[in-house]
């Protein structure tokens, strides 16, 4: 059913297995999907197996600086990764005519940027998992790291597992970095407070999904996403058994069904 791409690359610079790109024909609205960072689109391939699986089309491309070489992504910035994605998003418009964004973590700081410029054929917006305010442990020192205003040195931390699953069966089915560019990350944290001042732009119908024991970026946000976002059409959805990467946690079938009801009302 997909398309999948496959890329060359040292085995020791990542960790887990499978596809980092997928591709699926179909009928709109077309689900263009933005990955986590350090990530691949494996993370949500569960859900976008079932979206394609009911028939619509599906572009969910690696961002810049994924999936080759590490040190690629630490040269990185947030408007790299929205620039390319406004790119993607253009392209599957000019071919579906009106498509969802569909975000997860740093893929949902992208979506909701994008979202927040009304582009032309928007029927909705899908966020899991989002980044708008990091956990205290790298929220902390990041803050710290800004006060004191030097730039922020090229430096990486050992990523011990491929993410944050309360269900560990998945695991090596995440397809990630197997460290993490603090520079780079540094540009996740400084996109929070930016997007956030966005949201209240969005108007398209906005589907909020978030894992209740997701340590990476808290629950919380998806409460502050549901109160400050502009649109009307709003719907949120907390899974209790669930925490970061919600496409690929033990409740993925209910995340599916949510996106797939959600689709079908478009």
């Amino acid at each position: 059913m997909f398309h999948s791409r496959a890329r060359a690359i040292a085995q020791q610079r990542m960790l887990g297995h499978g596809e980092m790109e997928l591709f699926a024909e179909g009928r709109a609205p077309a689900v263009v999907a933005f990955h986590g960072f350090g990530g691949t689109a494996a993370e949500l391939r569960p859900v976008l197996d079932a979206v394609a699986g009911a028939g619509y089309a599906v572009d969910a491309a690696l961002l810049p600086g994924h999936g080759t070489r590490v040190e690629q992504l630490q040269e990185q910035t947030f408007d790299s990764w929205v620039d390319a994605s406004r790119r993607r998003m253009q392209a599957v418009k000019g071919k579906h005519g009106r498509f969802v964004l569909f975000g997860f973590s740093l893929g949902s700081l992208i979506a909701l940027q994008l979202a927040a410029e009304h582009p032309e054929g928007l029927a909705g917006l899908v966020v899991l998992g989002n980044a708008l305010t990091l956990a205290p442990l790298m929220n902390v020192p990041f803050t710290l790291w800004q006060r004191i205003g030097r730039q922020m040195p090229d430096a990486y931390l050992g990523k011990p597992r491929p993410g944050d699953l309360a269900d560990e069966s998945a695991m090596d089915s995440l397809v990630t970095y197997d460290r993490h560019p603090i520079r780079s990350a540094y540009e996740v944290y400084r996109a929070g407070p930016r997007v956030r001042a966005l949201v209240g732009r969005i108007q398209c119908p906005t589907l909020i999904l978030h894992g209740r024991r997701d340590i990476v970026c808290s629950w919380k946000n998806a409460k502050w996403l549901t109160e400050h976002v502009g649109a009307r059409d709003v719907s949120v959805r907390l899974f209790e058994r669930s925490a970061h990467v919600l496409c690929c946690d033990g409740e993925r079938d209910e995340v599916a069904r949510e996106t797939l009801a959600f689709l079908g009302r478009l």
